[in-house]
């Protein structure tokens, strides 16, 4: 019960509900009545895996980006969930994110504690800056994943979960949030039909950032793991790639190793 409350007050005020319209200050003022429901609807879950049915619906808002709003990649989505069901996610994202990150690459810095984007940006220019210094050739891809959170192999990633240690019976629960998940698209003050969402991770679900590291964190290993092209960093350890979630830079002191580097990426994520 412990776990329930306090990922219940962790929840923020204001945020947008689910389908079933319960915004978080409902389980928040809840008090004890609300935390001990909870409880044993999670426990019911975590014993029968299966998931109620309005957490398994999403509601998609698009988002406008920079640019021509007539083209459809200059929207975003992002889906509002059952704020229940984040409690659920909250409490799962506790038990496995520690685990999972002391086996990340040490060149991933996106969705990570005590790493820092600034950091992960002023090493290239401090690299720039000793290739220049020490007159050493030096070949940096900046490479992007398209719309990775959409194109997550499903059926890989519960695999990808057992082998990064994560146990079977989390793994179950989390495949149950995914199974019949099914959205809708608010168009001005219109609904379309349901419509069933087979590939990627959900757009707003707390396990997202979590998952998808896994999935960048196993192509890159595949792809650049295997080969000891990079960069001489120090004495003892050369560096092949500086990472912020799906940005990536490659890097490399000649052209051969560069194209390699990038054409096995290329084809591993293809996978």
């Amino acid at each position: 019960m412990i776990l329930v409350d306090v990922n219940r007050e962790s929840l923020k005020n204001g945020k947008s509900s689910g389908i079933d319209e319960i915004p978080p200050e409902a389980f928040k003022s809840g008090g004890n009545e609300i935390i001990e429901y909870m409880y044993k609807l999670l426990n019911k879950i975590w014993q029968e895996e299966k998931i109620p049915t309005e957490w398994l619906k999403g509601l998609l808002v698009k988002l406008p980006k920079k640019g021509d709003l007539g083209l459809c990649d200059n929207w975003r989505g992002i889906t509002h969930l059952s704020v229940a069901s984040k409690i659920l996610c909250k409490i799962i994202l506790s038990q496995i994110k520690d685990a999972i990150d002391q086996v990340l690459r040490d060149e991933q810095a996106g969705f990570r504690s005590n790493r820092s984007c600034t950091d992960q940006i002023a090493t290239p220019c401090t690299i720039t800056e000793q290739s220049v210094e020490w007159q050493s050739s030096l070949y940096i891809n900046f490479v992007d994943f398209e719309r990775v959170f959409n194109s997550v192999n499903r059926e890989g990633m519960w695999q990808l979960l057992r082998h990064y240690g994560i146990p079977t019976k989390i793994v179950n629960v989390i495949k149950t949030l995914y199974e019949d998940f099914t959205v809708q698209v608010i168009h001005e003050s219109s609904f379309t039909n349901p419509f069933h969402v087979n590939t990627g991770v959900k757009q707003g679900c707390l396990l997202s950032p979590t998952l998808f590291l896994i999935a960048i964190d196993w192509v890159t290993k595949q792809a650049l793991d295997t080969t000891p092209r990079g960069i001489q960093w120090n004495f003892a350890q050369r560096l092949k790639d500086l990472d912020f979630a799906d940005d990536l830079a490659l890097l490399s002191h000649l052209l051969k190793d560069m194209r390699d580097k990038t054409t096995k990426l290329h084809e591993t994520g293809k996978k």
